[in-house]
């Protein structure tokens, strides 16, 4: 690890994006038209649907490193200085299972990935989260807590 790259990470925090569709230069785009300077998000797992409408099947839970994990990320206000923010593409409409609106190829991406961080800066299981545990919003559209054993140990 270069020295530089320093930044203590203790936190994961899963974000949804709120649109159908969506990758890593989408959302820098909309993050930049409002103010940010990069995007918020260090991934973003996609679900294979673009701006266009089409699915593409290869997309499908695909991994795009948006902001990388050394820089501060701008996704959970109060709370971004020791986490690392990952976001689903996906549009939850209501609470439940995460399984009703995120594809299975995104929630095996998202296993992997929430492992290799834990494994990477040491986080303990129970420092896993979502959006909705820091701030009144429906994002990640499912609490963690009621599926974070299932999920990720």
């Amino acid at each position: 690890m270069n020295p530089k790259h320093t930044r203590h990470i203790k936190r994961i925090i899963i974000h949804c994006s709120a649109s159908d569709f969506g990758d890593v230069k989408t959302i820098r785009e909309w993050h930049k038209m409002r103010g940010f300077s990069d995007i918020g998000y260090h991934y973003v797992i996609l679900n294979g649907f673009r701006k266009d409408g089409q699915y593409n099947a290869s997309d499908d839970g695909l991994i795009e490193i948006g902001r990388p994990w050394w820089r501060e990320g701008a996704h959970t206000k109060g709370h971004n200085a020791d986490s690392i923010g990952i976001c689903l593409i996906g549009n939850p409409k209501f609470i439940g299972q995460p399984e009703m609106w995120f594809t299975e190829n995104q929630l095996e991406s998202l296993k992997a990935l929430v492992a290799a961080l834990r494994i990477k800066f040491g986080i303990p299981l129970e420092n896993i989260f979502g959006h909705n545990d820091f701030a009144p919003k429906i994002c990640p559209g499912f609490k963690v807590e009621v599926v974070r054993r299932e999920f990720f140990s």
